[in-house]
């Protein structure tokens, strides 16, 4: 599949899995639109809420919202989540780059002893209109999804969902094999990645 797909692409290659007549560009109000368009939301939802892959991962440097001298507090700072977060990644220092483990999310926030914080964190990307900067992999991963969400509704057949559900399945294992290999094939323990070496230094808090 043309990593240039559209959202009209996908939608299509959905319904004819499912064995379903084809949508033109003007459809916008039959059924059949209006189901696959549900499911395309869906996929968007679910595949990108529940995964972590680059092409839905950011960071970004964090400035604390306020200061407290309470020594009863254990977290002196806290910091508003950008408006499309949805998975925490790791929080790191903005200029040593050392991983930071102790902190908290409280009311929606996250509290912290640092002024200032980068955050790796996942987005569900907005592909409400278009979906042409999609990876192939990913674009079959939401395909698949979409048709075995749609698979009952359109053609009635249990056995084509059972066989897509497994289509999904192995797509999406093939879709984090395809991540994992895109990072360094090894990362070296020194004094800012490792856990063992962090708790040492803050006195066993990991």
């Amino acid at each position: 599949m043309s990593t240039e797909a559209t959202k009209l692409d996908i939608l299509n290659s959905a319904l004819r899995m499912v064995g379903s007549f084809h949508l033109e560009s003007t459809d916008t109000t039959s059924t059949t639109y209006e189901i696959a368009n549900s499911a395309y939301s869906q996929a968007i939802t679910e595949v990108f809420g529940d995964n972590i892959f680059n092409y839905n991962t950011k960071f970004v440097e964090l400035t604390a919202g306020n200061f407290t001298a309470n020594t009863d507090e254990p977290y002196h700072y806290y910091y508003s989540l950008p408006s499309d977060f949805n998975i925490l990644i790791k929080v790191c220092h903005p200029t040593d780059h050392y991983n930071i483990t102790d902190y908290r999310f409280y009311n929606g926030l996250l509290h912290c002893n640092d002024p200032v914080i980068d955050i790796y964190y996942t987005f569900i990307p907005d592909l409400s209109s278009a979906a042409t900067t999609l990876p192939a992999f990913l674009t079959r991963l939401l395909t698949l999804h979409m048709a075995q969400n749609m698979s009952i509704e359109l053609s009635g057949s249990e056995n084509r969902h059972e066989i897509l559900h497994k289509q999904y399945t192995l797509a999406l294992r093939r879709a984090r094999t395809l991540e994992g290999r895109q990072g360094p094939a090894q990362q070296y323990i020194d004094d800012g990645n490792s856990c063992i070496v962090s708790a040492h230094q803050t006195y066993g808090k990991v």
